[in-house]
C-alpha cells in the first residue's frame, strides 16, 4: 500500500495542495512553519479521519473558509481513493466519508482501510503524559487491526456520556437512581469486551516491543507494558456489581469512577518500577519511536498490508546511532515520508533513489532535482 497522489483544499495554509508521491522514500524539506507537517496532517485525515496531532477540525480549516477537502489516491490496495470533507456550520462540525466514489456512513466501515502509521515528537507524550494519551495510543493500534473494537469503543463512549449523565442528574434534581440500571448493564457489557481485548493485544505489543527496544537501544533493558485494568479480568455480571456498589460515590462526583475510560498503560522494569521514574530523555524518546514501530509491525502482521509510514522530523530527537537504527527498522519496503528541516544528500545515501520536496513560505511546493 502506498499514497500516488495527496490532494487538498483549504487546508491549514494550503487553499490549493496537489502533491505526488514515490512507492519508496519521499522527502519534505523546509524552514519551520512553513506547512511541511500539514502535509502529514492531511495524509492522516484521509488515513485516520483525524489528525495525528489530535487537533480539532475548526482549526484545520483554512482561515476565513469554512470547509476542508482531503483525498488521497492509493496504489497496492483494494480501495483506491480516500475522500473527506469537512464543514464547519454554525460551530457544528460535519463530516463526509468517500471510499472510491461511495460515500461511508460508518466511521468503523472507514477506518483500518487506508494504513499509516505516524512518528512524531508529540510521541513522547505517550510516555510521560497522562493516562488519556496511552489509551488514546493503544485503542487507535486496536482499532486498526479490529474493526469490532473500534465500533464498540464508540459504543462505550456514548454509553460512559449517558450514564454520566444521569449521575449529574441525579445529584442536582434526585430524580431516580434506578435510571442507571440499563445503562448499568450495557456499561458492563462493551466494558468487559474492551478490557478483555486490551488484554490480548498487550502480550503481543510486548513482545514486538521489547524487541525492537533492544535492537534500537543496545545496552538498554527494555521496559514492559503492563496493562492497569481498573475492573481486571472481571465477567459482565461482576463488573456491573462494582458499579452499583460505587454508585452513591459516582453521584458525588458525577462521573463513572470504574472502566476503560479509567485505564493506563504502564511501561516500568521488571522489578515494578515505572519507566519514567529512571529513564533518560534518550531513553524515553526511543521507547516512543519503539512504540511506533511495533504499531507497524503488528498492523502487518495482521493486515498482511504495508503501512505508509509517515515520520515527522524526528531525526534530531534521537543520537547518530539510534537514528541509524531507527532507519534501519523502517526501511523493510514500505513508503516512508520524511519531513525535515535539514536536507544533506551525502548522508541519506542509504536510502537509495528518493523523491524530495521542498516548501518555501506560503506553502509553495517545489520538486528538488
Amino acid at each position: 500500500m502506498f499514497i500516488k497522489e495527496l490532494t487538498a483544499r483549504n487546508f491549514r495554509n494550503y487553499g490549493s495542495l496537489a502533491i505526488t508521491f514515490t512507492p519508496g522514500i519521499n522527502f519534505i524539506i523546509g524552514n519551520n512553519g512553513v506547512g511541511k507537517t500539514n502535509i502529514l496532517e492531511a495524509i492522516s485525515i484521509a488515513s485516520n479521519i483525524k489528525t495525528f496531532r489530535n487537533i480539532h477540525d475548526s482549526e484545520l480549516i483554512k482561515w476565513n473558509e469554512d470547509s476542508y477537502y482531503c483525498s488521497a489516491v492509493i496504489g497496492e490496495s483494494d480501495d483506491r481513493v480516500f475522500e473527506i470533507g469537512c464543514t464547519l456550520f454554525q460551530d457544528k462540525i460535519k463530516k463526509r466519508l468517500k471510499i472510491d466514489g461511495k460515500e461511508i456512513k460508518s466511521a468503523a466501515d472507514y477506518y483500518g482501510r487506508f494504513l499509516t502509521v505516524t512518528l512524531s515528537p508529540i510521541d513522547i507524550n505517550i510516555v510521560n503524559g497522562a493516562p488519556e494519551a496511552r489509551r488514546r495510543f493503544f485503542d487507535s493500534v486496536i482499532s486498526k487491526i479490529d474493526a469490532s473494537y473500534f465500533e464498540t469503543l464508540n459504543e462505550f463512549k456514548k454509553v460512559l456520556v449517558s450514564r454520566n449523565r444521569i449521575l449529574k442528574e441525579i445529584k442536582i434534581n434526585n430524580i431516580s437512581r434506578n435510571q442507571l440500571d440499563v445503562w448499568d448493564t450495557l456499561f458492563s457489557e462493551k466494558a468487559h469486551s474492551i478490557a478483555g481485548k486490551r488484554y490480548l493485544f498487550i502480550d503481543r505489543f510486548n513482545s514486538v516491543f521489547r524487541n525492537y527496544y533492544g535492537n534500537i537501544a543496545e545496552g538498554d533493558d527494555p521496559p514492559v507494558i503492563e496493562y492497569d485494568c481498573t475492573t481486571g479480568k472481571d465477567d459482565a455480571p461482576a463488573i456491573l456489581e462494582k458499579l452499583q456498589k460505587s454508585r452513591s460515590r459516582d453521584i458525588l462526583l458525577g462521573s463513572t469512577g470504574i472502566g476503560p475510560q479509567r485505564d493506563d498503560f504502564i511501561l516500568e522494569n521488571g522489578s515494578g518500577s515505572r519507566f519514567i521514574n529512571y529513564a533518560s530523555q534518550g531513553q524515553r524518546r526511543t521507547a516512543a519511536v519503539t512504540l511506533k514501530i511495533a504499531e507497524c509491525i503488528l498492523i502487518e502482521e495482521e493486515k498482511r498490508k504495508k503501512s505508509v509510514i509517515l515520520v515527522d522530523d524526528i531525526f534530531s530527537e534521537l543520537d547518530e546511532k539510534r537514528r541509524s537504527k531507527m532507519i534501519d527498522i523502517l526501511c523493510r519496503g514500505n513508503q516512508i515520508i520524511f519531513t525535515m528541516v535539514h536536507f544533506n544528500p551525502e548522508k541519506l545515501h542509504k536510502f537509495g533513489m528518493y523523491r524530495g520536496y521542498h516548501i518555501e513560505a506560503g506553502g509553495l511546493i517545489k520538486e528538488l532535482s
